[in-house]
């Protein structure tokens, strides 16, 4: 077997095929407000939105992959405001990492304690969690691929270096589980 792929690397695969398929990175680009980005996405060709003429939920699993990506920009907006302000990012990149990749048993889907969490406390998850390892090792990788793009955007290399590691380390999480 070679040598482990980094976060790095899989982010330049994406990069890559969504040569061919633009909207596959869409789904993990953690630039820009996310929900935003989902109502845009569903634009008839007029220009008008297909959501205001057909409001209708979105489904559990995009919900959930939405929260990710929000939860994402929170904590790379915390983290470089830590870092500018002369705080250690990196502590809360680790704090980040800790919660979304904890060791087994686990909650059926992991999730940073400091922020709000995909669905109501208290709330039954709307997703089939049959297979609970499927729902946290797709959360895990879409996270990772987002903050991966944080650290391939970001010039000052030592918080660049703190998102990777993250993005690293939830890649690590995702490719382990069962499943």
């Amino acid at each position: 077997m070679g040598s482990p792929v980094s976060a790095s690397q899989t982010a330049r695969i994406v990069r890559l095929a969504a040569r061919v398929r633009p909207e596959m990175w869409d789904a993990i680009n953690p630039h820009g407000p996310v929900f935003a980005t989902a109502v845009a996405a569903v634009r008839s060709p007029e220009g008008s939105s297909e959501v205001a003429l057909n409001p209708q939920p979105l489904p559990p699993r995009e919900q959930l992959r939405l929260a990710v990506l929000q939860t994402v920009k929170g904590v790379a907006e915390t983290a470089i405001g830590a870092h500018q302000g002369g705080r250690d990012a990196r502590e809360i990149l680790q704090a980040v990492g800790e919660d979304w990749c904890p060791p087994p048993p686990h909650p059926k889907i992991p999730w940073p304690k400091y922020w709000p969490g995909p669905w109501p406390p208290g709330e039954p998850y709307p997703i089939d969690l049959v297979d609970p390892g499927y729902a946290t090792a797709g959360v895990q990788a879409v996270a990772g691929l987002a903050f991966q793009g944080y650290a391939d955007g970001i010039a000052d290399e030592k918080l660049s270096t703190f998102f990777g590691e993250l993005a690293d380390r939830l890649f690590g999480a995702a490719l382990a589980a069962p499943g």
